[in-house]
């Protein structure tokens, strides 16, 4: 307590007191029901006619603290606003007994409390506003209370800045007072602001000081507050993790409202996960408890969730509603907006709009474009102050609906718009993981612009949509490393716990297994900080168009052919393009192919094995060169692609060896992700720098390291202790050419951790996150670390993908098994060509001219030419 001269029996009255009010901070509300009340009894032992000035004034704030503090349980364990407000007047009632202005300040203040909860926002706001604007708030406590809780109904009111600014302010009277708790709460609402002004790096650095600054709060608030921060950010699986964690726990603190909000995020998530039946059980669940409460806004987002999952579960259905079961679906959208408008908006939401986007798409379905048309309509243009994804949204159905009318131009400024959208929220974030992460929000704009232009028939439409949606989330997000140190001493010591792993003996597996699961314990904390970086790139590329391509191949000497996958309703589509046109051309049944791809993995992984059986390698190698025919059959030979080709898919596509299908021998093939902008062409004069390093267990890999190096004057080469993980780290931002015959592996479940073996560890992707490339070429030789995972959105993450996204001019790996021999053999041959032609697609091509035995490296590039910005 602020308050001076507390006297016996006073003193300790005031102490227990603040023990009931630390309950119910820490949402404890039946220890706190119980405090208070025993408290209130042991009050009203005594006669304040009976007691001087003093006594009478602590005895009066005793019981009107008491009594405000009693409200709190009591609404919180029965749902009563008007018990709650009941226990609010008997508090009033002492105050006029004894009148003071502070007390009557509180008096305001918790009523506005209740009022908020009640789902009663204006009434709150005048509340609090009018025991601010008097003489009675003077405690710090207080005082960051009341601003906590005003900013809390500015964000439901949506005026995000005001609940910003009184947010800052309770954090100054919480540092003031030193309370732990009311610093945490000040911190986390900073954080929540922040995120809801689009500063999502911001507000997840603000939510952790406050995890910091109160570690043991246990009430599910904290986590909440963070799923909403990932949810907006697109990771969507982190999100849904953690919502259902604080779902738990706020149920358990009786925070029924909140709780109500986490199971609203957490059908949000699931949908966007696609678990379609969970997101609406989800939903419903927060309906219900909305409607308990009296959150009518709320409920009404809750039933238009409910809406959208059907509808998003029947967009991606190869079967269409009936039109019949569409417009009913229209029409209780545009009930529940009627509902929605009435009810107002709610944390940055209108229920209203957000139910005529979805019934406006139910229409479109339906064929009712003339409904659809009006429904629209009544929104507010640009839908200027809604969220994100709502704005998104909006552009989506505009989109459907002039594509639907055949206005394709309207439909086009519609994505473009849309994409833009997208693309200023991308470039504010900084990790890689969140630059592909934010894809997950343009999954179904993107879903739309694709199908509208395969409707066209035209092959450049499809091209250009394809690589409008990929443009917007290529690239990095930063341009400097982050400045991390206590994420750089946690990689540091994850690397330490993976060496002694490494080193120990198969009878040690018990303690290997401990050492790498606590490795990857550190590993997602440093994924999580990684998180809080904001971006410092700048603008996203621009989308490369059909017509630009063809006129850089054009102006090319080679015969250049640009194959473009997509997998559409099971069907792989592919759209040529070379200097003389552009077409489509249906390759045939995608799972087919994921079925080949899959069987080259395995048979890849068999005949590298020296330790399988001869007669089961041989078997090995005869499936491979079966299945490499079979897909050269179903891939190229539909493309007819005599000369260069550059392949642009998705996985599993990208898990293809393309360089070792029979029809591409001695031929230039380079594949990548989308059609990257920026690649110079080759310079064969002129200095190079190269590092050729060796990892450990590497059987060939010291004199292979050496071999490649005797091809480049002045080369350095790393070998045994010298090759550690700060000097290829530095290699890779400052060398033309980087060689690593090291050991590695691709993580699937974590992709941003893939490494690289060196002598003091593993290098792992995530540490070259926002270290700019000089336009490099880097030779991954041993390693199965060419993979990478499609992640919600269809954006990758691998090492491979962070090195092209962060400059490389080509990476050189292997997508399946490749053996230490054969690299050995191979690698400085590709070295002389490399040397001579700068030219890494030729130099592959060349180096596995000869070589008896298919190889799964490939060269992940681009085509030259094509102009950055």
């Amino acid at each position: 307590m602020e308050a001076t001269d507390r006297r016996e029996p006073w003193a300790g009255l005031f102490e227990r007191l603040e023990v009931a009010r630390d309950l119910h901070a820490r949402a404890k509300w039946s220890a706190a029901e119980s405090d208070f009340r025993v408290l209130l009894a042991d009050l009203q032992e005594h006669d304040p006619a009976q007691l001087d000035p003093l006594g009478r004034a602590q005895w009066a704030e005793l019981m009107v603290r008491s009594f405000l503090g009693l409200s709190n349980p009591v609404h919180a364990l029965a749902g009563s606003l008007g018990d709650a407000l009941a226990l609010c007047d008997r508090a009033a009632a002492v105050e006029r007994r004894v009148p003071d202005p502070s007390m009557a300040s509180l008096v305001l203040v918790q009523r506005g409390v209740l009022h908020s909860r009640a789902g009663q926002p204006r009434q709150a706001l005048s509340n609090f506003t009018q025991a601010l604007r008097g003489p009675g708030l003077a405690a710090h406590r207080d005082l960051a209370t009341t601003l906590l809780n005003r900013g809390a109904v500015y964000s439901e009111l949506g005026d995000f800045a005001e609940a910003l600014s009184d947010y800052r302010a309770a954090h100054e009277h919480a540092a003031a007072l030193g309370h732990a708790q009311y610093i945490a709460f000040a911190l986390h609402n900073i954080g929540y602001a922040r995120y809801t002004l689009g500063n999502l790096p911001g507000a997840l650095e603000s939510m952790e000081r406050a995890v910091d600054a109160a570690p043991d709060q246990d009430d599910g608030i904290p986590e909440l507050g963070r799923a909403e921060v990932l949810f907006e950010s697109g990771l969507l699986e982190d999100a849904e993790q953690l919502l259902a964690i604080a779902a738990e726990r706020l149920s358990r603190a009786a925070l029924r409202l909140e709780h109500a909000e986490a199971e609203w995020f957490r059908a949000r998530a699931l949908m966007g996960l696609r678990r379609f039946d969970d997101a609406r059980t989800q939903a419903a669940q927060a309906r219900r408890r909305f409607e308990r409460g009296g959150q009518r806004s709320m409920a009404a987002l809750a039933q238009v969730l409910e809406l959208d999952s059907l509808l998003s579960e029947t967009l991606l259905s190869t079967e269409t509603p009936s039109r019949a079961v569409a417009r009913r679906r229209a029409r209780e959208g545009r009930s529940v907006s009627a509902v929605g408008d009435a009810a107002g908006p709610t944390l940055g939401y209108h229920p209203g709009h957000a139910a005529r986007l979805v019934a406006a798409r139910w229409s479109v379905l339906a064929g009712d474009l003339d409904e659809a048309r009006d429904t629209l309509a009544a929104l507010p243009r640009g839908m200027a102050g809604a969220p994100l994804t709502m704005r998104v949204q909006h552009y989506t159905v505009q989109a459907e609906l002039a594509f639907a009318t055949d206005d394709r131009a309207k439909g086009l400024r519609a994505v473009r718009a849309g994409l833009g959208l997208l693309a200023d929220h991308r470039s504010r974030l900084g990790s890689v993981e969140s630059v592909t992460a934010a894809a997950a929000h343009g999954v179904d704009l993107t879903r739309v612009d694709v199908e509208a232009a395969v409707r066209t028939g035209r092959p450049a439409a499809l091209f250009d949509a394809l690589e409008r949606g990929r443009a917007t989330f290529a690239g990095t997000g930063r341009v400097t490393p982050p400045d991390d140190p206590e994420a750089a001493a946690l990689l540091t010591e994850a690397r330490g716990l993976l060496v002694r792993a490494r080193e120990l003996g198969a009878a040690d597996a018990k303690e290997r297994e401990r050492l790498t699961r606590r490795a990857s314990r550190i590993q997602d904390e440093v994924r999580e900080r990684s998180w809080r970086h904001a971006g410092n790139a700048g603008a996203v590329q621009r989308p490369v168009t059909v017509r630009e391509l063809r006129g850089v191949l054009a102006q090319s000497r080679r015969d250049v052919v640009v194959a473009n996958f997509v997998a559409m309703d099971g069907v792989l589509r592919c759209v040529r393009v070379d200097a003389d046109g552009v077409t489509t051309v249906d390759i045939g049944s995608a799972d087919d192919v994921i079925e080949h791809v899959r069987r080259l993995n395995a048979d890849f992984t068999m005949a590298a094995n020296d330790l399988i059986p001869a007669p089961l390698r041989a078997a090995a190698s005869a499936s491979l060169a079966r299945n490499l025919k079979a897909l050269d059959a179903v891939l190229l030979a539909p493309l007819h692609a005599d000369g260069d080709l550059y392949v642009v898919a998705r996985e599993p596509l990208l898990s293809v060896p393309w360089a070792a299908l029979p029809s591409r021998g001695g031929l230039r093939t380079s594949v990548n992700s989308y059609v990257a902008r920026g690649r110079t062409h080759a310079r064969p004069t002129g200095q190079r720098r190269l590092l050729a390093a060796a990892g450990p267990g590497v059987r060939h890999g010291t004199d292979e390291a050496h071999a490649v190096g005797r091809q480049w004057p002045g080369a350095t080469v790393l070998t045994g202790k010298d090759a550690v993980t700060e000097e290829v780290r530095t290699a890779l931002a400052t060398h033309d050419v980087v060689h690593l015959a090291t050991h590695g592996r691709h993580d699937a479940d974590n992709p941003l951790f893939a490494r690289i073996e060196l002598a003091d560890g593993p290098l792992f992707a995530h540490e070259l996150d926002g270290t700019p490339l000089p336009g490099s070429v880097v030779v991954l030789s041993s390693c199965e670390v060419g993979g990478s995972s499609q992640v919600l959105g269809g954006e990758l993450l691998g090492l491979t993908s962070v090195l092209l996204r962060l400059g490389a001019r080509a990476v050189i790996a292997s997508v399946a098994k490749l053996s230490d021999e054969l690299a050995a053999r191979v690698m400085p041959r590709l070295h002389a060509h490399l040397r001579e032609t700068d030219d890494p697609e030729a130099a592959l091509a060349a180096a596995l001219r000869d070589v008896a035995e298919p190889v799964p490296l490939v060269c992940f590039s681009s085509v030259e030419g094509l102009t950055a910005g």
